[in-house]
């Protein structure tokens, strides 16, 4: 069957052995006749979570998948409904294939929505963090990461640049720590950063004012400095050459 939505990931936790085992004969056909592509992930990477609905109610805190689907249990107990942050529903503990189809693919359509909903969140929060790190500085307290490295154009391929792309690759890291283990300057890394090849892969995340307020002040270089300095230099030269030793 063509899919018409893409592969969605699906982690279930049944602890009763009838209907694990009805679970597990029916997704095997479920899963090909469904609008999207499904695999089965463990639980922590889930979009579509199934769990027993005869178990205590797990806390949201520990559910995060966006897509919760209750089997059996009583439904009026269970939270269900839909909303812009999640979906969640009920099958008897009966189901047949059909019901299984039929949620799979509502469960599909609704994170297809909800995937949309994330992407726009993402650019909003990083284009809030550039405007941010561009009025406030060195002073700005978001950190940003690389998710996966990424190829400048000839006139950008620049040694200092590298450096800073490897410092983002490490790890969550603000500004100020980018430009004293690089020596980039302020106008320099907003433009690095404002590219879109960058932009694609770039993530950030706020650092707290209890972070900020822990962190010791002290004007001597610290030993880690050099150990990056280092860290970042070897890393730099074996891109440099190509991956080679």
């Amino acid at each position: 069957m063509a899919r018409t939505i893409g592969e969605v990931s699906l982690a279930a936790e049944l602890w009763t052995p009838a209907v694990q085992q009805r679970f597990e004969s029916l997704f095997a056909v479920a899963a090909r006749k469904s609008l999207s592509g499904w695999r089965q992930v463990p639980r922590h990477s889930a979009e579509v979570l199934v769990l027993e609905g005869f178990a205590p109610q797990v806390s949201k805190d520990e559910t995060k998948a966006p897509c919760v689907v209750y089997v059996g249990g009583e439904a009026a107990m269970q939270p269900l409904g839909r909303s812009s942050q999640g979906w969640a529903a009920h099958l008897d503990v009966d189901f047949t294939l059909s019901d299984l189809i039929d949620m799979l693919d509502r469960a599909a359509v609704f994170l297809m929505d909800w995937r949309a909903r994330q992407k726009v969140s993402v650019t909003l929060t990083l284009q809030r963090a550039l405007d941010d790190l561009q009025q406030q500085g060195f002073d700005c307290m978001h950190r940003f990461q690389l998710r996966s490295w990424v190829a400048l154009p000839g006139s950008a391929n620049t040694a200092q640049n590298m450096r800073v792309l490897a410092l983002l690759s490490r790890g969550p890291i603000d500004a100020k720590s980018i430009s004293d283990h690089s020596g980039i300057e302020m106008s320099q890394l907003l433009t690095l950063l404002s590219r879109p090849q960058v932009q694609a892969v770039l993530r950030c995340s706020l650092r707290s004012s209890q972070e900020t307020s822990a962190a010791p002040i002290s004007t001597k270089t610290q030993p880690a400095t050099s150990v990056t300095r280092q860290w970042v230099s070897k890393l730099t030269g074996w891109i440099t050459r190509g991956g080679r030793s």
